[in-house]
């Protein structure tokens, strides 16, 4: 299990009405439910999440259940039905749910509330990666391969996360090109493919010559968008062959050590973070990555893991 000042876990969630999963428990198993933003196809984010699910039910003997497409007005009703009804574990995927697991937590005091790459909220369990790390290392990525010196990044919306991913992804940018700009924009749709599309189309226009999606479904659209205009991506919460290359944020692993901690009956109500702490959790590089590029990547991959290099925890 991965540790570093407190301890490793993570997971996410976001809900609003649709599929709901359920198998059968084993006895003394805690029940778990997850509440997702998007769909369970998506190849990134709430696909990822969906995996950890189902190792949980595999691993525990778990009953899971889970809901897809949650939006951010039915949260608290979603995450409450499921604390209603029983569920130990309750989770909201993203950190768009952190007002919502504030407000169910304080209603079931019984239930243990996660969130999945939420800020530190009292009474809830929030697991995440140190996303700076990650987000340096496609900096320094994109630095060594852009061309117009500018770059960019592109969410759904705001939160506390991807602000943290930006602040990385800027300053590792910056050790490379120091004069370097990096746009950010907001699409206030996780899954929209075309949305994301005219959005990237926006930021190609502006000299952005590698973008960085931190988006659900919608990634489709930034990729779509770069193929087409001859530019380049890379990957934080998906993987793709388009990629220069992409940071590995394993929310499925996350909530299966969540789920063992709760288990052994040492989950708390507290921020756990998961450090960058071996060169896997950066992922393979395309052919459009340089040598020298790469072997700058994996010295800060070195220097992060021995804390030469240094981001907030």
């Amino acid at each position: 299990m991965m540790k570093h000042l407190k301890s490793a876990i993570v997971a996410t969630f976001t809900a609003s009405a649709a599929a709901l999963v359920a198998f059968p428990a084993l006895a003394d198993a805690p029940r778990v439910a997850v509440a997702l933003p998007g769909m369970v196809t998506d190849r990134a984010f709430n696909e990822n999440i969906y995996d950890g699910l189902v190792a949980v039910e595999e691993q525990f003997g778990s009953e899971i259940a889970y809901t897809e497409n949650v939006s951010q007005a039915t949260q608290v009703e979603v995450m409450s039905d499921y604390a209603r009804r029983g569920y130990d574990i309750v989770v909201g995927s993203g950190g768009e749910y952190t007002d919502a697991a504030e407000r169910v937590a304080a209603n079931f005091p019984d239930t243990t509330v996660i969130v999945l790459n939420g800020a530190p909220t009292e009474g809830v369990t929030t697991i995440n990666y140190n996303n700076p790390e990650f987000g340096y290392l496609l900096g320094v990525v994109a630095g060594g391969v852009s061309e117009t010196g500018v770059v960019a990044a592109l969410s759904a919306q705001k939160f506390a996360a991807f602000d943290n991913v930006v602040d990385g992804f800027r300053q590792g940018f910056q050790s490379v090109q120091p004069d370097g700009e990096v746009l950010v924009a907001f699409t206030n749709d996780w899954a929209d493919v075309a949305l994301a599309k005219e959005a990237s189309f926006n930021l190609i226009s502006k000299k952005a010559d590698v973008l960085m999606p931190y988006l659900d479904g919608a990634w489709v659209g930034v990729v779509q968008a770069a193929q087409e205009r001859g530019v380049h991506t890379v990957g934080i919460l998906h993987e793709s062959e388009s990629n220069l290359v992409s940071a590995r944020l394993d929310f499925a692993r996350a909530l299966v050590m969540a789920v063992d901690l709760h288990q052994k009956d040492e989950l708390e109500a507290k921020d756990y973070v998961i450090h960058l702490t071996s060169r896997d959790q950066l992922g393979d590089f395309s052919v459009d990555v340089p040598e020298e590029v790469q072997t700058m990547a994996l010295d800060a991959v070195e220097k992060i893991k021995s804390g030469e290099l240094k981001f907030g925890d």
